[in-house]
């Protein structure tokens, strides 16, 4: 049976270890609950105060030293299975640090085994409105923090001036698709179904909901809904938006091959950037009346990759931008030039013959600006980062003269020096596919 598993989240302040404790003894009695804590220094004192705050029942385990989602994913996967394992609790929080992005902590619930042990909760992401006035957070990782919202908690109202909780109001409302719920509150006391999923959002989606919008001077309108384990293929649907004459408007947050995605398009003009938005996949279109919809719709849906399609094979296939596949073998990647006979030269406590990423990067031949996403043969994929920063990465394809073990994270794995920037890219096991994406 999986485990309930919330994500608190929120900037610095903003309340979420008080709506934690406020849901703890709203519900003391009821379940048995443990909370996870990063603290962003080494200290602990968050997860100190929550200990003590908390009834002496409820474990308290603390991910010191960092942002889990930057320097400590892996520890915060064993803390989570060893919490399961040892505690056997009825619901898990998860409180990251404020300078966190919730999206990694959420791809991080969905990876291996984790994914048949927990029950993904909405991600509650905790806004204090008295802090946008001051020093809040930076304006990208409010942005992302709102985007990963499933259920939005303006905390301290009663704090707020009128004109700024006005303005974040309108704010919230202005977003696209925006949260599944929003709720106001004070020291963070939460309804007693704010951890359930609203009808219709989240893993209770199983179906494809299509919805046509009245005609409106020649232009028609559809939208749908997808299941959030759908993957969608870049490159078939990129083929289908350019191809299509007559779409007025595309916008989707959709899960691809390339990875949780904003797609849009404007002026005939295919635009992909990252997304934070991890509950379905939708899109909306806007078309012109020349343009056979339910055709469109067909062809759509065809972009969606059969379950279990991720990669897996007996190499790295690394994809250019053009769409062109090059299968790279253990002895391909061990001929590439400045090969690195132990990586524990440049990542500590980690063993095996790697290659630079740079150096696999270079024959996919990345225009200026390029990006590139990791595919794990879990269907796991990265957020795009720039190939020209990303030093400090390397694909381990050996160990003892032989593939990577499975439980070292092979037959490839990709790790990332300690200290190199996060934008880099990130550590992946069993990597399968490279993706190039074209520059801006």
């Amino acid at each position: 049976m999986s485990t309930p598993v919330h994500i608190v989240a929120g900037f610095l302040g903003a309340g979420k270890t008080t709506t934690i404790r406020a849901w703890m003894e709203q519900n003391a009695g009821r379940e048995r609950a443990a909370v996870i804590v990063n603290d962003f220094g080494e200290a602990g004192i968050d997860g100190a105060l929550l200990a003590a705050a908390l009834p002496g029942d409820i474990p308290v385990v603390n991910i010191p030293g960092g942002c889990v989602c930057c320097t400590a994913p892996a520890g915060l996967a064993q803390a989570v299975a060893t919490v399961l394992d040892t505690v056997r609790p009825d619901r898990v929080f998860i409180e990251p640090s404020g300078l966190a992005r919730p999206q990694d902590v959420v791809d991080m619930l969905s990876r291996g085994p984790l994914r048949a042990r927990v029950a993904l909760g909405p991600t509650i992401v905790v806004v204090d409105p008295t802090l946008l006035a001051a020093d809040g957070p930076p304006a990208a990782l409010l942005d992302t923090q709102l985007e990963a919202a499933d259920v939005l908690v303006l905390n301290r109202v009663d704090l707020a001036e009128a004109g700024v909780l006005a303005a974040f109001r309108a704010r919230v409302a202005s977003l696209w698709p925006g949260p599944a719920r929003v709720l106001e509150t004070t020291w963070g006391r939460l309804p007693a179904d704010a951890l359930d999923w609203p009808e219709g959002a989240g893993p209770r989606v199983r179906y494809t909901a299509v919805t046509d919008a009245p005609s409106t001077d020649g232009y028609r309108a559809r939208s749908w809904v997808f299941p959030p384990e759908a993957r969608f293929a870049w490159d078939a649907l990129r083929a289908l938006l350019s191809g299509t004459p007559g779409i007025a408007r595309f916008k989707g947050l959709l899960a691809a091959d390339v990875g949780w995605s904003r797609v849009d398009v404007a002026g005939g003009r295919v635009q992909l950037a990252g997304t934070a938005w991890r509950r379905d996949s939708r899109a909306d279109v806007i078309v012109t009346a020349e343009v056979d919809l339910d055709a469109f719709a067909a062809a759509f849906a065809a972009c969606v990759l059969p379950e279990g399609a991720a990669p897996a094979g007996a190499g790295v296939t690394l994809v250019g931008a053009d769409g062109a596949p090059l299968l790279l073998g253990r002895d391909a990647l061990a001929a590439l030039p400045a090969q690195v006979p132990d990586v524990a030269a440049h990542v500590p406590g980690r063993t095996g013959v790697a290659v630079p990423l740079a150096e696999v990067l270079a024959l996919a031949h990345p225009g200026p600006g390029a990006r590139f996403v990791v595919v794990a043969s879990d269907g796991m994929t990265t957020e795009p980062a720039l190939v020209a920063g990303v030093d400090g990465a390397y694909l381990v394809h050996t160990v003892a003269d032989g593939p990577v073990p499975a439980d070292q994270g092979g037959p490839f794995r990709l790790l990332v020096r300690p200290g190199a920037p996060k934008s880099a890219c990130a550590a992946v096991k069993g990597v399968v596919r490279i993706r190039v994406l074209a520059g801006e």
